[in-house]
């Protein structure tokens, strides 16, 4: 599947939601929360009105910023984010997370420590979205969010279940805007050129953070090159397996690059099956992947409900 076509129209079918950032459910939801105990015979109907309820998310990467431009696609698009009832795969509500500009990432103080009991730095041009529904009780959803939009192939999709009451705004008071911030774990690669099946093999790839920013090798950058690991790893098809390290590439003008050159560590007339990138940094346990051997990398897998939203977006 062409990746350009599939995402490409992504923004389009939002146009005028996504100028208001906000998308609202068609239908209150009376749904019950997860935990609630077994009715034992009241057959009295539940009277109490729906009330407004909203939800301010904001994606971002493991040990990174928030998914802003960088992360972005063709149209300023980073994250696809939905609220779906667990219990019958319905989507409630979603939206598209806008970031048009470098400042879509967060405020310069963003990668400042911080205790794990405060919120991180956000501001008002920080990339968020956010999602409404109408609630008459207390309610459990599952918060989907898939990122980043502008490498579909190297997208993740997180889940987590929250609980919603019934007109309990999150991320919308003055005195606590960052609402949720849910991370993205892994590292994105690409730009890959490479020959896997030489004697002398070769390749190049661009690896960054999920929110694309860059590692460097630079005193005090938040993302050295030294906590990187990254190689060329061959399956032949002799059941062997060939790993190849990658190097930061310090070449002027080029951005969180990697490369290397070698003879093929592979016996005599055994043929490579299957060729990836492999990316890790263990300080934060975050990991990627990138298929060498195929034209095109695919779409992750998605649930199904998921996968039906975005392929109605992309009609």
């Amino acid at each position: 599947m062409n990746r350009r076509n599939f995402f490409g129209s992504l923004g389009a079918g939002f146009a005028a939601g996504s100028a208001a950032r906000l998308i609202t459910a068609a239908t209150a939801v009376g749904v019950p929360a997860l935990a609630r105990a077994a009715d034992t015979g009241s057959k009295a109907t539940n009277r109490h009105a729906a009330l407004n309820t909203r939800l301010l998310v904001r994606p971002a990467a493991r040990g990174g910023k928030y998914l802003g431009h960088d992360a972005a696609n063709a149209d300023n698009h980073s994250a696809l984010i939905a609220l779906q009832d667990p219990r019958s795969g319905r989507i409630v509500a979603h939206a598209l997370a806008s970031a048009p500009t470098a400042e879509s990432a967060g405020p310069a103080d963003l990668m400042a420590p911080v205790s794990r009991s405060m919120p991180f730095a956000s501001d008002g041009q920080t990339t968020d979205v956010v999602l409404q529904t109408r609630l008459s009780e207390p309610t459990d959803f599952r918060l989907l969010v898939f990122g980043p939009l502008k490498h579909p192939g190297q997208a993740r999709l997180v889940q987590t279940d929250i609980t919603l009451l019934p007109g309990v705004d999150i991320g919308l008071s003055p005195q606590y805007p960052q609402g949720l911030v849910i991370e993205i774990p892994g590292l994105c690669i690409s730009n890959v050129v490479a020959d896997w099946q030489s004697a002398q093999l070769s390749c190049t790839a661009m690896v960054t953070m999920m929110c694309g920013c860059p590692i460097r090798n630079e005193a005090n950058w938040f993302w050295p090159d030294s906590d990187f690991t990254i190689q060329l790893v061959t399956y032949m098809q002799s059941g062997a397996t060939h790993a190849y390290p990658l190097t930061f590439d310090a070449t002027p003008n080029l951005v969180s690059t990697f490369t290397g050159s070698w003879s093929s560590q592979a016996a005599s007339g055994d043929r490579v099956a299957q060729a990836w990138i492999y990316a890790s940094e263990a300080k934060l346990g975050n990991q990627g992947k990138y298929r060498v051997h195929q034209q095109a990398e695919a779409l992750p897998p998605l649930p199904a409900e998921l996968r039906a939203l975005v392929g109605k977006l992309s009609a």
